[in-house]
């Protein structure tokens, strides 16, 4: 009986046992989720919003119905590109990345110093970090943050390198051609220029043209051009119709390939007068991963393009369509690559980035009427190319939900929204009129004699001051801090500019007025326009900096890094921060800014996501752009950084019910 008994505990052990390591198996087996995360520089969610509800994004329509998506999501403060983008990859507030601004002062440097928020390394590991310490292989695809020179990148990253010359308008002047070999046939005798671009190296980089007539037509036609380093033409050369795109890649060092697109603009096909060449910049990029991924990229899909050029469109060389189109070159390099990444090596991590709606609504962001130049007309017509920038960003979530598989999970993401922008302010004139800056007979700011200084980055701006055994050269003892920090302080909380709500009431009575002999007016809305023009009567000063913030005793992940300003400033709705010292209040730098408080609705980001796993057509109401990365390492079953502030987004897991009583 006990040698029954013993045996049957035996069996009853081992079958046990058995099981307990199956569990513990299954809990260790490594998931086969994989994880495509896209950033949209300045995707706002209003716009969002109203593009959807007029059926313009059927891709991110069509993925909001059959995914999970947020009504109100938040970024975090200050709402700008860097210290954003630091938080969505690593969870951390900037009081822990170090990324405070996308521009900033660093102690110990000259105080002149700007560090840039896109150059610099968070000081947590983001994402891509994290999850390879623990086994994941990932992807980086322009992602600010990723920048293989910082040695900070995922398994295959590539990010933007160095600008060698800046794009331009060319005149090209042909001549005869002579010693050009292995030419096509030409009709009539080919011609040739040369081309000169100045490079950063102060080199020059010498490009001929030869020009060729394809046409049997018994006239000088010249539609067909070659630009080669050489003079032999083969492939490395470039050939490509007049008034047709082409591109160059170039060998600027050793080691260092970069190149340009270029369009010939040839309106007189007998060459006999000079025509023009309009090229993109010069640009190169840093390409990181396995011995050979970079001439693989480079070979097929070329060098890293232009993302853009506001000066060739602000000078007549390139139309708007042209300038859509070098744009748009961009954003589905960035896109075509990273699908290649995703279905030549499969990465767990892969996370993208395209900037096109930012820079767009920096520039086109009029509908206020208080900016300068509104009217109605011009506000539609400026909406129309941001439009374009959302529509471009649909045809890429539609190409990135046409390559998931059944264990792909996509993530679409912004930073911040966008504010109009109808005044700049001068922080440093606010300084200088308080006697804390010093400037020279040009109006330039001598540092070494300031006791502050100002750093703008959009809507805020980090005011530092010149501390002695902290800064270079500083002249504040710190018996003086504490006066010196109060006298800012002081400044910017009694700094007042006129109520600019002038043309608003303006247009407003404009409306009210017609809308009466229309007989089309809503008593609501007349409600709140009279509101607004009676507040605009008894309201002639208001201040523009709407935050004053200082480091104290209280939690504020703004203020709790030594990058950090002794005071930050938080710009109201509608002022954009600048550097200059002439003046307190002047028109507008830019169209459109970002960098004030979190919370105000137009600096709402996206949130959207996807995946087997997630519910279908689920809004949630709020999240932060700090709870992306926790959610993404449960997703793929990895250990969650101690260092990471966010949480998990529970509500939009099956596997969890939203917590009973959480307010909507």
């Amino acid at each position: 009986m006990r040698k029954s008994l013993f045996a049957f505990v035996i069996i009853l052990n081992l079958f046990l046992f058995t099981i307990i390591n199956r569990v513990e198996a299954a809990d260790n087996q490594e998931t086969n989720r994989k994880v495509v995360l896209i950033s949209f520089d300045g995707m706002k969610n209003e716009s969002i919003k109203k593009y959807m509800k007029e059926n313009k994004l059927p891709h991110i329509k069509k993925l909001q119905d059959n995914g999970v998506s947020a009504k109100n999501p938040i970024t975090i403060t200050p709402s700008l590109t860097a210290p954003s983008h630091a938080a969505i990859a690593t969870g951390a507030t900037p009081k822990q990345t170090g990324i405070v601004s996308n521009h900033w002062h660093e102690p110990n440097k000259a105080l002149y110093n700007d560090e840039s928020g896109f150059q610099a390394e968070s000081q947590v590991p983001p994402l891509w970090v994290e999850a390879r310490k623990q086994g994941k292989t990932t992807a980086t695809i322009a992602f600010p943050g990723a920048n293989p020179k910082e040695g900070k990148q995922g398994d295959y990253s590539i990010y933007f390198g160095k600008t060698w010359s800046p794009s331009n308008l060319e005149s090209l002047t042909f001549t005869e051609a002579t010693k050009w070999d292995l030419s096509p046939i030409s009709f009539t005798p080919m011609k040739e220029a040369e081309l000169s671009i100045k490079m950063e190296n102060n080199k020059k980089q010498l490009i001929h043209i030869l020009a060729i007539d394809s046409t049997n037509d018994q006239q000088p036609n010249y539609d067909t051009f070659v630009l080669s380093e050489d003079k032999k033409v083969d492939e490395d050369d470039s050939i490509v119709k007049g008034n047709q795109w082409g591109s160059l890649s170039l060998q600027v060092t050793d080691q260092q390939t970069a190149g340009f697109w270029f369009k010939i603009k040839a309106d007189n096909p007998d060459l006999t007068l000079p025509i023009s060449l309009y090229r993109t910049e010069v640009i190169s990029s840093l390409i990181s991963g396995p011995e050979g991924f970079s001439d693989e990229i480079t070979k097929e899909f070329g060098f890293y393009p232009a993302q853009d050029d506001d000066t060739a469109l602000k000078k007549g060389w390139i139309t708007r369509k042209e300038y859509q189109e070098i744009s748009t070159r961009f954003v589905m390099w960035v896109t075509n690559v990273s699908l290649y990444i995703k279905q030549t090596y499969n990465p767990d991590l892969l996370m993208l980035y395209t900037p096109q709606i930012d820079h767009e609504q920096h520039k086109y962001l009029l509908i206020d009427p208080r900016q300068p130049g509104y009217s109605p007309e011009r506000s539609e017509k400026f909406m129309s190319y941001i439009e374009w920038s959302y529509r471009l960003a649909d045809k890429v979530v539609g190409e990135i939900m046409n390559s998931l598989n059944e264990d792909d999970y996509l993530f679409v993401v912004s930073d911040h929204g966008m504010e109009p922008a109808h005044s700049t302010l001068s922080p440093n004139k606010v300084l200088k009129d308080a006697g804390l800056l010093t400037v020279d007979q040009k109006n330039k700011i001598k540092y070494k004699e300031s006791k502050a200084f100002a750093i703008p980055s959009g809507s805020a701006a980090h005011v530092y001051i010149n501390l002695q055994n902290r800064e270079k050269d500083g002249i504040v003892p710190l018996e003086e801090y504490e006066s010196v920090r109060r006298l800012i302080i002081q400044a910017f909380e009694e700094a007042e500019v006129n109520n600019k709500k002038g043309p608003v009431i303006q247009y407003n009575m404009k409306q009210i007025f017609t809308a009466i002999k229309t007989d089309t007016y809503s008593f609501n809305k007349l409600q709140e326009q009279v509101k607004d023009i009676w507040g605009y009567l008894f309201k002639q000063k208001i201040h523009p900096y709407e935050k004053v913030l200082k480091q104290t005793n209280k939690k504020n992940t703004l203020l709790e890094h030594q990058n950090s300003g002794d005071v930050v400033l938080i710009g109201a709705p509608g002022y954009v921060m600048g550097s200059g010292i002439e003046k307190n209040v002047s028109p507008p730098i830019e169209l459109g800014t970002h960098g004030g408080d979190a919370g105000r609705s137009m600096l709402r980001p996206v949130f959207m996501a996807i995946g087997a796993e997630l519910y279908k057509g689920k809004q949630i109401n709020s999240m932060s752009n700090l709870d992306i990365a926790p959610s993404i390492y449960s997703l793929l079953e990895l250990d969650i950084p101690s260092f990471v502030e966010g949480n998990k987004i529970e509500e939009i897991f099956k596997e969890t019910e939203p917590k009973k009583g959480t307010p909507d």
